[in-house]
């Protein structure tokens, strides 16, 4: 309401200021008409420039005006010549004031047809093709009008998540008219101009302190109502899902575009295509980033020689010995910054660089192997594998191509694949699984228990090896949880798989799990992943503690 009042202020002044502009210069040009000798001469044409100055000023209409009265100014009372005190003929000033007026007139016409052409080519500029909304570009205008204003105000972005899935499967007219009615709803909530929309899918509401009070909240009611059930429009059914996003702009130093993508970020929380609201949180947005970096830095990493394997003993508890490793991909940002498979393995599958990665673990691992064998370590080593890479035949082929060059036997080699990835029996999948047995690798699956049809996996999916999950071993000291993984380890024994623990880190854990008669345990309270030489180390220290 401040910034109202203060233009409307603003826009008086400024055309009192234009009319005593235009004042002075017809005073100044009759007054110089005069002492130049009367109408005689040629210097009455300067008052043309205040007539075109007020159309420009004020129209047709303006122009009319200020060229009658520039018109009357030199007719009836300025001489002809002045010196020999010669008057004009009534027609000579009649026809100078009809010519001034029509000047006046036809400039203001011109000037009105050129300014609603440009207030056309504006509106298109500034309108959502789309809808009868105003765009993204208005928007940021709106914006730093406001931040210049020293207003405080909210700004939602909503996004309607399956609205390409409607216009491409149901009716793209459908869509337009269900993104009219919410935007008709959500004008009516606040007496300016502040719903917006970007592209198809999203709408933009600036929400000012000066709004009708509790207007989010109401704003919110809209949002839940108009989406908590199926929305009935044009003889369809349709439930549209959205997310919104919130930021409040409180004075702080930022530029429009600033502060729409803090909104926009605020609706990428939670999961996509889900109704939520949002607020900004600048931890997020800082996630993001770093994302992004990460992102661009990975494609590099191999390169610049960033990534290295560690490696996690296992440990046959049964005859308490060593019986193997999994090798674990790590990451050494530019040498000080250490990065976390959890961050930069999701962003490889993204973006189809885990293919490089697998192949520089896969490469290294062997090539460990061949190390340690040559010491006389005889151990197999684990590599984790997606289910991508195992239907992809190239590396199949660059997998048997780079173990035939080494000294590494096959059998030395455990793949490792989560159960989620064989939840669905791809059939191409575990015809790769058994070409992969019939070769001599030891296949194991990973995260066990924690996919769709575990029990139905023991005696239908060929592998060798399971791995139980953490989350059964950190809680197996419930009954339901010991008993649950008693049976598993029975049963999977029955169809002859070697079962393994994941992450067992306290004495007790181990002790269950050995009256459970599991096979192998891997997991802190054994070890941490190990470089290669820490790794020999351990492996001389465990045999030697075990020898006495």
């Amino acid at each position: 309401m401040r910034s109202i009042i203060k233009g409307a202020n603003e826009n008086k002044q400024a055309s009192l200021l234009k009319i005593v502009f235009i004042i002075i210069l017809i005073v100044a040009a009759v007054y110089f008409v005069y002492l130049t000798g009367g109408t005689k001469k040629v210097y009455v044409h300067i008052l043309y420039v205040p007539i075109i100055l007020s159309a420009l000023f004020w129209g047709s209409f303006g122009g009319l005006i200020v060229g009658m009265v520039s018109g009357l100014f030199v007719g009836p009372l300025m001489p002809l010549d002045v010196s020999s005190g010669i008057m004009q003929e009534p027609v000579n000033w009649i026809s100078r004031m009809l010519a001034f007026s029509l000047i006046g007139l036809f400039t203001g016409c011109m000037l009105d047809w050129i300014n609603q052409l440009n207030k056309e080519a504006q509106d298109r500029n500034l309108s959502s093709p789309f809808y009868q909304l105003p765009n993204t570009t208005k928007l940021t205008f709106d914006i730093e009008d406001s931040i210049k204003s020293k207003e405080h105000f909210k700004i939602m972005s909503i996004k309607l998540t399956n609205l390409d899935d409607i216009e491409k499967y149901v009716d793209n007219e459908l869509v337009l008219d269900l993104v009219k009615n919410l935007a008709k709803q959500l004008e009516h909530r606040c007496g300016r101009k502040s719903v917006y929309s970007y592209g198809k899918d999203e709408l933009i509401v600036l929400v000012f302190e000066d709004c009708e009070e509790n207007y989010e909240e109401k704003i919110k009611q809209i949002l839940d109502h108009y989406f908590a059930f199926p929305v009935s429009i044009n003889g369809y059914e349709i439930r549209v899902s959205l997310k919104v996003g919130i930021y409040e702009y409180r004075g702080e130093d930022s530029s429009p575009t600033e502060i729409y993508n803090k909104a926009r970020i605020a609706y990428e929380q939670g999961e996509d295509k889900e109704l939520g609201i949002y607020y900004y949180n600048v931890s997020l947005e800082n996630r993001r980033r770093e994302m992004h970096h990460i992102t661009g830095a990975l494609l590099e990493s191999i390169r610049r020689n960033e990534l290295f394997l560690m490696y996690q003993p296992k440990i046959d508890i049964i005859n308490n010995k060593i019986s193997g490793v999994e090798a674990l991909v790590r990451w050494n940002r530019n040498s000080d910054h250490f990065i976390g498979p959890n961050i930069f393995i999701p962003i490889a599958e993204d973006i189809g660089f885990i293919k490089e990665i697998s192949k520089f673990v896969f490469d290294n691992a062997t090539t460990q192997m061949e190390v340690w064998k040559s010491k006389g370590i005889n151990i197999t080593c684990a590599v984790n594998v997606s289910a991508k890479e195992l239907l992809d035949n190239d590396f199949i082929y660059w997998g048997k191509d780079t173990i035939n060059s080494k000294n590494v036997n096959r059998s030395d080699m455990e793949i490792e694949i989560t159960e989620r990835a064989i939840a669905y029996n791809d059939k191409h999948l575990i015809e790769t699984m058994n070409y992969l047995k019939e070769k001599g690798y030891q296949v194991s699956i990973d995260d066990f228990g924690t996919g769709y049809n575990s029990l139905m996996s023991i005696g239908e999916i060929p592998f060798d090896i399971i791995k139980i999950d953490k989350y059964f071993i950190d809680t197996i000291d419930r009954i339901e949880i010991r008993e649950l993984v008693k049976q598993l380890i029975g049963y999977s024994h029955t169809f002859e798989k070697t079962v393994i623990a994941e992450g067992v880190e306290t004495e007790e854990q181990l002790n269950i799990l050995k009256e459970l008669n599991c096979d192998n345990v891997q997991g802190y309270y054994f070890s941490k992943p190990l470089l290669p030489d820490d790794f020999e180390e351990f492996y001389l220290q465990f045999n030697q503690d075990r020898n006495h």
